[in-house]
């Protein structure tokens, strides 16, 4: 009995270990395990750009300049605040582009969640300069040329100031002489109310501040507009003229003589060029500075992305001049580093820190 128990035990291991040995079979209905699914980057998706031929002022996070951007040419334009990568936005043309749009991962809350790759510059067609006679109110930059001032009288702006207007898409955005601004219109026929809103804080010497109140005070007075003969006309509940503006004809960046106006001399505020002295700027196709810095010849580099400019520190000859001469020559090359932006409005240019701080402006000279 032991024997035959002993034996049936023997027999019973003997098996579970014969069993333990066996290969494990894949499943038999032929479906094998899946592999599990890796993560893919977000695909980007192909959109055809149509943009406007001007940069024009605008607020996002700060003062800035915006493209003019729609994707059907039956579309009005709007304002585009971000930059196209590979793209090089040059005055006076109208661009037809092709660009990736790709979604950003983890966006910061101020940064777009999209990025925006050039693909293809299908068209580039040179604009011809609004005429007179065609000016609307929508589209121009327009010049100030007259505004009121306390007793309500028109008075001219003085020479070496230059304030802007742009309207586009219920904002009015521009130079007020000395800062740049921002504010909301509403349209109704020849009605029209304009908000004042944001604006850059920048001190500046007169005449440039008392333009830039008058500018303000028009801005708040204004019920109608009218334009005649190329001048755009804003008018008062009465009918009468509290400003008055011709268009504004757009500079390029290169192949000028920029002959500066003001600078910062790094001390909180923008100064006028000292009487006597010429500094200038000449921005080469090549991605060269040079210029006069009032006493010294300077010359360095640069390189641009949309609005974007990043200006080398520059180097210069060493002739000694009055001590005043060579105070504002190194307060003008110290500013120069320190442009983020560019900004061209007619024969005008200003460069600007990335907080919107004016770092120079500049007209454009004779060559």
């Amino acid at each position: 009995m032991n024997g035959r128990l002993v034996g049936m035990l023997v027999a019973l291991v003997a098996m579970l270990a014969l069993a333990a040995c066996q290969p494990i079979m894949p499943p038999q209905d032929g479906a094998a395990e899946e592999p599990a699914a890796q993560e893919t980057a977000p695909a980007g998706e192909e959109v055809t750009f149509y943009v406007g031929p001007e940069l024009v002022d605008c607020v996002g996070v700060g003062p800035m300049q915006c493209m003019l951007v729609k994707e059907n040419p039956e579309d009005d334009y709007k304002y585009f605040y971000s930059q196209i990568e590979g793209f090089e936005f040059e005055p006076g043309y109208e661009y037809e582009l092709r660009v990736l749009v790709t979604p950003v991962e983890n966006a910061p809350a101020d940064a777009s969640s999209l990025q925006y790759t050039l693909v293809e510059v299908v068209s580039k067609e040179p604009v011809a300069a609004e005429s007179a006679d065609s000016a609307g109110l929508e589209g121009p930059t327009w010049l100030l040329v007259s505004v009121a001032d306390d007793s309500g009288a028109l008075v001219e702006v003085p020479a070496g100031v230059e304030a802007t207007a742009t309207f586009a898409d219920g904002s009015v955005s521009g130079s007020s002489g000395c800062n740049n601004y921002g504010a909301a219109y509403t349209l109704d026929g020849e009605s029209l109310s304009i908000m004042p809103g944001p604006m850059t804080m920048m001190a500046c010497p007169e005449p440039q501040m008392t333009v830039e109140m008058q500018l303000m005070a028009a801005y708040g007075a204004t019920a109608s507009y009218a334009i005649a003969d190329g001048q755009l006309s804003l008018l008062d509940g009465a009918g009468n003229p509290v400003a008055t503006f011709t268009v504004l004809e757009p500079a390029a960046l290169t192949g000028v003589t920029w002959v500066a106006l003001f600078y910062n001399n790094g001390r909180g505020g923008a100064v006028s060029v000292l009487a006597d002295t010429e500094i200038t700027a000449i921005f080469g196709d090549d991605g060269s500075l040079s210029g006069s810095a009032g006493c010294n010849n300077y010359m360095g580099g640069y390189t641009t992305d949309g609005s974007s400019i990043t200006i080398d520190p520059p180097a210069s000859t060493r002739k000694a001049c009055p001590d005043e001469i060579m105070q504002q020559e190194a307060e003008y090359l110290l500013a120069l580093p320190t442009a983020a932006t560019f900004t061209i409005q007619g024969d005008q240019l200003e460069l600007r820190t990335a907080d919107g701080a004016l770092v120079a402006s500049y007209v454009a000279g004779d060559n």
